[in-house]
């Protein structure tokens, strides 16, 4: 016996030190030093590439200094979805930047498990049952600002916060904190904490440990009682039994630790309770225990917070075994499953333990869960909303390292024996006819409704259901019908704070008509279900919906049913479709130049009610469409690539989630069921972006999202426009939950009150996330809505006069149900001296103390820039007859100075005086901010100084008494009354002096651009631009303007009729000036009121400060040039630009004949023309910001029959094809409409033509890489060929002109010859055809002469006279042959003795006799 005791041990010996010698620690070699955060990340990298099925790296998000937080994930089969049951821990470290020793712990473990997983059994088993993760350091920052070899922090505790000076393990959620201040503190919560809070309560973590410095202890919560010591009171969690496990587990395993005696402290065993220790609130470890399931220790490891690197060997040696030891904790206690009676799983069920009743465990999405017990006997239940409790079960809890697997089925609370129809939370798709989880009360007749049984239908349920139904209009249609609008909400009629306004608008295009019955249907469900089913009374409770039936009733009543793909009914009356008539961000086209009556009622509609959420039923398709649906290059007239583009919005991660969301929910949607009639259209998984499936100018639903702040998806609903009736069931089971589902993502959000910080609501503010400049805004009542996707987002408000709000939130995921999120939003008051020296100069006049000017003070700021800056500023008032009456300043470089070559732009304050008063007051600040640019010597302002000469003009109807008195008189003041304004003396016919003196003025100096201001919106009014223009110039000048770096909120102006009518003179007004003195009139509509109080004007002038700024930059883009004699370099004054493919003629000017055009960034096709010399045209790219100087351009004379001089300019490939453009004209420069253009070589692609447009146009696309011959037809000329090299990149050739010369051989012989010949031929055709005419008029008036010989006649004539025949028997003058049978009064006709016999009557024409002659026939 003796001898084997000796041989087993050292047996034993020998597997110990094999085992040893299988382990690898080789992270230990080498050099030990810290890694920064970037080596955390790289390295993490490489351990994931190198374990892909063992380790995972990601980040939970970003410091405050933007550093990525780095986890990894280590675990069997990673990549897969974690195993059901398999518990998770995570250990972090470093949450005090300069505690660095278990930062390097946690990348020690990491490397540690991957290395030895296939070496040691233990790890292995330790992967293969847990999921862990690790996170090394959540204060990146202060670890940056930390030193090594510091054992204190230091001073200031730099390192220890973090780099916004907060103590992030006091920023958690305490448990003993009242709801307000945990809101309170929520508003500043930094990054980092957010980061955790968001990761510890989406991951169901079982056990968690985290890493501190500066002791050696394990403590474990509390942190804090509600006793509020600073220490030496314990404060026990209900689990404390299973902490002090936890804590000593760690330290009895720790070889310094143990002892409780290091760093001149005292711990028992080593472990403490934290409260015990010293009390702190907002700590990770108590959070982390009372709104989550994680039980969380804090681990203090060494004396020395950030020791020097050598030491961590060692300190990875003393934490090794403690650390695996506690891993192994998570598999002890009880496990298992919660589901219902049918087997689905139970979310949120609680899990009930006798004895520690206060703290429950909570069931996962799946149904999970854990509960960490020490060794005991306990009594354990489960309990779910909605289902009975289960039974209580007895539980033995002997091994410490296997965990006892209880599942529970719970029952529903409406069922004794479970089989019951009930919800579950996991929602599946219904097949069609199955499950009834929502059906009609009343089955419904499936119909098409006409308009007028639309109305009905509507209005009887409004009258059926008035507690939870308002009707109302929207509008009128062209022919008059009403835009029906059905609101659905709890309290009907009003806005409620918390409740989110929705709507659906259907039947846009009038032949596509399922959204329109599928709204009937879906009003019809929800009205008979509300109180009887949970989900349809929550949805009423808790949403403000509006259903508009039909958009475009006039094309329903037109249209037909069976209608697949037709287009009858689908515009509206005047035959305009309406989802090309709405305002486009990218520009101004034919279909949308003037709004429609629909278009602008859905308009004001729209703006009227702060939406959230919306989408458009349309047919012909079956997806889910999301914005946008067109892109720059559908205004751009040069661009020839793909038809189709990819434009995602900055919201492109939300309207895709709801997209898909709706697609998912439909029965076939989401398949990509392809549509017979369309059978190349496909869509993956249901959803496209609009431009990438075909483009859409002036589309309703790009307008939501960039103009009204409203998220819209179109909706395609069936792949037939018009289906017939029978069909219409199967369409209502595949959209009716989808059509639900999607209303209830508007609960997606984040709402709140936005408010001064004494409680006013602030209107108007623009609410971002994530750095994006598209935003929501702020209602009346100060409320906001913004939907938001789960996840962290850095959240930033902006409102006029206050300091901007940021602050990072963390939305936990979607549940179920879906809850918005609310965040109630305090700003502060900015000083608005910080803000003039940012942006305006510090002119403090313009934001300080504002008030209104009398026309005196006016001439006396404008006197004193004129003194304050004499090198730029001139005050005219009177040198001339237009000065006495209209007191202005201009403003240039080089006074006096001749002003030929610059631009000269016009600041008027309003042609109406109810707008005068604002307008005159912001054209002032504009004057002071240019002026005070110029001694700072900024270069953007010396730019427009020497570039242009500014006439502002402040003054044009009086400021009179009148104005002071309404103001002053009535406190509710907004738009003046004035008996007389200029825009009405303009456009009237009637002489007026003041009239008069104006367009002297105007005349005079040709302005480049003139810019007054108005009120009653917020809309940009410019020059129109022909329906037949190529490039849209005016209305890009315009966007341009209008576009600033955060999208600002429509101004919701009451509409009055004076409003309206200002809106009309003022078009005209612009009308009259583009035409007829080729002068641009922009008008700015800066506010509601044409007088607002004084105390706005401040507001107003920040709010548009860039726009207006932005139209003075207008000069800093365009191009210019000198128009010459080519010969003799003399300069053509009468020389003109045209911008070919605009009506629109520019004239050089009188002395150098310069042209100068502000047009906006991109190609343009410049024809320059003088009378008696050749066209000469140039192809332009211009650039944002650069006046392009196209200098001297010689235009040589005119000689018949020899071609222009071309310059060709290639564009910069837009295509793998190229092109060719040009002109088609005759020699005497007149263009040949329909000549034909046609590819002749390379032949194998003759198929290539088009023809010239009315002003002789031709671009001839798909042409090959190559050189490339073209031939150009047009009736009565020669043809001609010309070869063009296109180049191998795809170039566009422009300039390409043919001048046709007129045929001079006509069907092969001389043009004179066949003129004479054709004339000869002509002369013998009438000749030929005047002798046939006289030989047949011969032949018939023989043919008289024969008939005459056989008549005889009834009366002689009697003294030289003839008498009628049947003259009455009283006539002395006549001898009668035969008595008269006819008396006086008697018809006389002709007598026939048979019935064949016809009566032939012939005149003699040169019978001399006006008697009339009857003949008779003879008996033969």
């Amino acid at each position: 016996m003796k001898k084997v005791i000796p041989v087993l041990l050292l047996s034993l010996v020998t597997s110990l030190v094999k085992c040893q010698e299988n382990e690898s620690e080789y992270f230990l070699g080498g050099k030990p030093s810290y890694a920064s955060n970037n080596d955390i990340g790289d390295l993490f990298q490489q351990l994931s590439e190198r374990n892909p099925s063992l380790a995972k790296v990601y980040d939970i998000g970003k410091s405050a200094e933007k550093r990525k937080l780095f986890a990894i994930q280590i675990s069997e089969d990673v990549q897969k979805i974690r195993t059901i049951l398999k518990p998770m821990i995570k250990i972090t470290a470093n949450i005090h930047g300069d505690e660095a020793v278990g930062r390097q712990m946690c990348i020690y473990l990491a490397q540690y498990l991957l290395e030895n997983y296939s070496r040691i059994p233990r790890i292995k088993k330790i992967l293969n049952e847990t999921d862990i993760h690790i996170l090394p350091s959540i204060n990146p920052d202060g670890f940056a600002k930390s030193k090594e070899g510091k054992c204190d922090s230091l001073p200031g505790y730099v390192g220890r916060i973090n780099a916004n000076g907060v103590d992030l393990n006091r920023d958690f959620p305490d448990r003993l904190e009242d709801e307000k201040t945990v809101l309170l503190k929520s508003r500043s919560r930094q990054p980092e904490t957010a980061a955790m809070i968001h990761w510890i309560k989406s991951e169901p973590f079982v056990l968690s440990a985290n890493f501190h410095g500066g002791a050696v202890v394990a403590s474990y919560p509390y942190d804090n009682s509600i006793y509020h010591r600073e220490c030496c009171v314990e404060s026990k969690s209900p689990d404390d039994r299973f902490f002090k496990l936890m804590a000593h587990t760690y330290s009895e395993n720790h070889p310094v630790m143990r002892n409780g005696k290091d760093c001149n402290e005292t711990f028992t065993n080593g472990v403490t309770n934290g409260a015990f220790w010293y009390e702190l609130n907002g700590g990770m470890q108590d959070f982390n225990y009372a709104f989550s399931n994680c039980f969380e220790l804090t681990i203090e490891l060494s004396c020395c917070k950030f020791p020097l690197a050598n030491t961590l060997p060692d300190e990875w040696r003393k934490n090794k075994k403690s650390l695996l030891e506690l891993i192994e904790l998570a598999q002890i206690g009880v496990k298992g499953l919660v589901r219902d009676t049918n087997g689905y799983p139970i979310v949120d069920a609680q899990i009930i333990v006798e004895n520690i009743e206060d703290k429950t465990i909570r069931t996962t999405t799946r149904g999970e869960y854990w509960r960490l017990l020490d060794k005991g006997t306990y009594t354990i239940y489960a309990s779910a909303f909605g289902y009975h409790s289960s039974k209580p079960q007895v539980v033995e809890i002997t091994d410490n390292r296997a965990p006892v697997i209880i599942n529970f089925n719970l029952k529903p609370e409406d069922s004794n024996d479970g089989k019951a129809n009930y919800q579950h939370l996991v929602v599946e798709r219904d097949s069609v006819g199955t499950n009834g989880t929502i059906d009609f009360l009343i089955k419904p007749k499936f119909v098409h409704h006409s308009t007028l049984e639309i109305e009905e239908f509507a209005k009887r349920i409004a009258r059926d259901f008035p507690s939870i139904t308002r009707l109302y209009s929207a509008g009128k249609s062209v022919n008059g019908n009403d835009l029906w609008v059905l609101e659905i909400t709890k309290n009907p009629g009003k806005h409620t704070f918390g409740v989110p306004e929705f709507k659906y608008v259907a039947n846009m295009h009038g032949n596509e008509v399922v959204g329109r019955e599928m709204l009937v249907l879906l009003t019809k469900l929800i009205v008979e279900n509300y109180m009887l089913n949970d989900r349809i009374t929550k949805l009423v409770n808790t949403t403000r919906m509006h259903f508009m039936y039909s958009l475009n009733p006039d094309g329903y009543d037109i249209s037909t049913e069976g209608d697949r793909t037709g287009g009858v009914g689908r515009p509206n009356i005047h035959n305009i479709d309406l989802n090309r008539n709405f305002p486009d961000q990218y520009g101004t086209n034919k279909y949308n130049l003037i709004h429609e009556p629909e278009v602008l009622a859905l308009m004001n509609w729209t703006l009227s009610i702060p939406f959230v959420l919306s989408a458009n039923l349309h047919g012909g398709a079956l997806v889910a469409n999301y914005p946008f649906d067109d892109s720059t290059n559908d205004f751009d007239p040069n661009y020839i690539g793909p038809k189709t583009k990819y434009n995602p919005t900055e919201d492109n991660d939300i309207f895709s989630y709801l997209a898909k969301t709706f697609a998912d929910e439909h029965r076939e949607m989401h398949k990509g069921v392809v549509c017979d009639l369309f059978p190349k259209e496909k869509f993956e998984n249901g959803i496209t972006n609009g431009a990438k499936w075909y483009s859409v100018t002036g589309g309703m639903q790009d307008w939501n999202y960039w103009k009204a702040g409203v998220f819209e998806l179109t909706l395609e609903l069936s792949c037939d426009k018009f289906p017939m009736a029978k069909n219409l069931p199967d369409y209502w089971d595949q959209n009716k939950y989808a059509l639900i589902k999607f209303i209830e993502q508007v609960h997606h959000s984040i709402f709140g009150y936005i408010s001064s910080s004494i409680g006013h609501p602030i209107v108007g503010a623009i609410v971002l996330l994530d750095g994006k400049k598209h935003g929501s805004y702020s209602f009346e009542n100060g409320e906001y809505w913004k939907l938001v996707l789960p996840g962290k987002h850095n959240l930033t408000v902006i409102a006029d006069g206050f300091e901007a709000f940021n602050q990072e939130i963390v939305v936990p995921p979607f549940e179920q149900s879906a809850v918005p999120m609310r965040m109630d939003i305090t700003m502060m008051r900015d000083d608005p001296q910080h803000w003039s020296s940012a942006h305006d100069f510090r002119v403090l006049d313009n934001v300080v103390n504002t008030k209104y000017h009398s026309t005196g003070d006016l001439n006396k700021r404008m006197s004193e820039l004129e003194n304050r800056y004499p090198d730029i500023a001139e005050f005219e008032f009177g040198g001339n007859e237009i000065d006495i009456e209209y007191h202005k300043i201009k403003m240039t470089r080089n006074l006096g100075a001749p002003e030929e070559t610059k631009f000269h732009i016009l600041i008027m304050s309003s042609f109406f005086g109810g707008s005068n008063a604002i307008g005159k007051e912001m054209t002032l600040n504009l004057a002071r901010y240019i002026a005070q640019g110029y001694p700072q010597k900024e270069p953007p302002i010396l730019k427009l100084l020497d570039n242009a000469v500014f006439h502002f003009l402040p003054i044009i109807n009086n400021f009179d008494e009148d104005i002071v008195n309404q103001y002053l008189s009535n406190t509710s003041f907004c738009d003046p009354k004035k008996s007389e304004d200029l825009a009405d003396k303009i456009l009237s016919p009637e002489f007026d002096r003041k009239k008069d003196l104006f367009m002297q003025f105007m005349k005079k100096e040709q302005f480049d651009l003139v810019l007054s201001f108005s009120s009653g919106g917020n809309d940009m009014h410019y020059p129109p631009q022909s329906s037949n223009d190529r490039y849209p110039i005016f209305s890009e000048l315009a966007q341009y303007v209008m576009k600033t770096e955060y999208n600002l909120p429509p101004q919701k102006c009451p509409q009055t009729v004076l409003r309206n009518n200002q809106m009309e003179i003022v078009q005209s007004l612009t009308n009259m000036f583009s035409k007829l003195y080729k002068i641009p009139l922009f008008t700015f509509d800066i506010s509601c009121c044409g007088m607002p109080p004084q105390s706005d004007l401040a507001t107003i002038w920040r709010r548009n400060h860039e726009i207006i700024k932005n139209f003075i930059h207008l000069i800093d883009t365009g191009v210019k040039g000198l128009v010459k004699d080519f010969e003799t370099n003399e300069p053509l004054r009468s020389a003109t630009v045209l911008i070919y493919g605009n009506e629109r003629v520019y004239n050089v000017s009188k002395n150098l004949a310069q042209f100068k055009l502000i047009l906006p960034k991109g190609s343009f096709d410049l024809v320059i023309s003088s009378s008696g010399y050749s066209n000469k045209r140039f192809t332009v790219i211009v650039e944002q910001g650069v006046v392009k100087d196209l200098g001297s351009i010689g235009l040589e004379k005119f000689v018949p029959g020899k071609s222009d001089v071309v310059e060709m300019t290639f564009d910069k490939p837009k295509s793998s094809s190229g092109a060719i453009s040009g002109y088609v004209m005759d020699t005497s420069n007149h263009p040949l409409e329909n000549a034909r253009i046609y590819l002749i070589v390379p032949k194998d692609k003759g198929d290539i033509e088009t023809k010239a447009d009315k002003i002789g146009f031709y671009k001839l696309e798909r042409l090959p890489n190559q050189d490339v011959t073209i031939m150009v037809d047009s009736a009565g000329h020669e043809s001609e060929a010309r070869l063009v090299h296109i180049g191998t990149l795809g170039h566009t050739v422009n300039g390409v002109i043919f001048r046709l010369a007129k045929q001079e051989q006509v069907m092969g012989m001389p043009r004179l010859l066949f003129i004479i010949l054709t004339g000869l031929i002509l002369l013998v055709f009438v000749a030929c055809c005047t002798f046939c005419i006289h030989f047949i008029k011969t032949r018939k008036e023989l043919k008289v002469e024969n008939h005459r010989r056989n008549y005889s006649f009834s009366l002689l004539p009697q003294k030289g006279k003839v008498k009628e025949l049947f003259a009455d028997d009283e006539d002395d003058d006549e001898t009668d042959l035969f008595t008269s049978p006819i008396r006086k009064g008697m018809t006389v006709r002709p007598y026939y003795d048979e019935s064949d016999v016809e009566l032939e009557e012939e005149y003699d024409e040169d019978a001399d006799s006006q008697d009339d002659i009857i003949v008779v026939q003879r008996q033969k």
